[in-house]
């Protein structure tokens, strides 16, 4: 797939070009010749071909389906059927997600209007250390990702390939945004994803019984994304296109503001944890976090 997508998009940038010309020399009553008629076919078939047009038509017809289950779930009147603790081991940091609007991950994409992005970063504002082009550079590249409760496996993506970095934009060099990903059934309308996880990393299967706080993979870089992180949501089925995303709170959580977060991400902070119901927590962007051992020298922020 990644040796099709380098094929296919200066095709793309070709067909672009005929479909220019075809508008252009029509403005003007000129006929087009053949060789622009062909490359405003390519354009079409390619269109076609692309799984990534298809994705994005799926996001749009799934964000319909979503809306179709109203009122939407919000952080001020669902409350999670189980406990969940953070889906991974040590200290991470919160980059995206809460349970207002202002720090939404993807407010209007209602999937995944209440996910988190998880990342690790150094005292000095940093993700990574050395070459930020290579995935190994990161610090949370290869690190375990846990379930965050007990459950059934439903589903499991495991072949996709790491995507590029660059410290500029996002890239995605599989057909599935998600890239490698857990989906895990907890109750009957409450399943939690985890995605961009390490090629081959997944250590479960469809069917499989789960623990809390066992490892199903390994943090990676695969589907859309900018650098390797820990991409977590809670939803209201297994689809991840057609399911309202579900407010997710957890239990056992530990945190502290994060030395210098400012320097690798300018936008707005709330860095204290919000009360939800059943002494739950949902989290701020700006946090770092780590799950509890229930000892009294833990250091909650509120």
């Amino acid at each position: 797939m990644s040796i099709f997508l380098r094929i296919i998009k200066p095709l793309w940038k070709i067909g672009m070009l005929g479909v220019i010309v075809f508008f252009v020399l029509g403005l003007f009553g000129v006929a087009l010749p053949p060789v622009f008629r062909r490359m405003s076919d390519l354009l079409l078939l390619l269109i076609f071909l692309d799984a990534h047009v298809w994705l994005g038509l799926a996001q749009v017809f799934g964000n319909f389906m979503a809306k179709r289950k109203q009122p939407l779930p919000s952080a001020e009147d669902y409350d999670c059927a189980v406990d969940y603790i953070l889906p991974f081991e040590g200290k991470w940091v919160v980059v995206n997600g809460g349970a207002e609007k202002e720090f939404s991950h993807s407010w209007g994409i209602i999937p995944q209007r209440y996910a988190y992005d998880f990342i690790m970063i150094d005292d000095k504002g940093s993700s990574f250390s050395g070459d930020n082009t290579s995935l190994g550079s990161y610090y949370c590249y290869g690190e375990n990702i846990i379930a965050p409760a007990n459950g059934t496996v439903v589903k499991v993506s495991n072949k996709h390939k790491d995507s590029r970095v660059t410290s500029t934009k996002a890239f995605c060099d599989s057909w599935d945004i998600r890239g490698n990903f857990v989906i895990i059934q907890h109750a009957e309308e409450e399943f939690s994803l985890c995605a961009h996880l390490m090629p081959g990393s997944a250590a479960v299967r469809a069917g499989d019984k789960v623990k809390q706080g066992q490892v199903i993979g390994k943090c990676g870089n695969s589907g859309n994304t900018s650098e390797p992180h820990l991409h977590f949501q809670l939803q209201a089925g297994k689809s991840f296109f057609a399911s309202a995303g579900l407010p997710v709170s957890f239990v056992n959580v530990v945190a502290a503001e994060k030395n210098n977060y400012g320097k690798k991400d300018p936008r707005n902070t709330r860095k204290q944890l919000q009360d939800a119901r059943g002494g739950r927590v949902f989290l701020g962007r700006g946090l770092e976090v780590m799950n509890g051992n229930g000892k009294s020298d833990d250091v909650v922020v509120r």
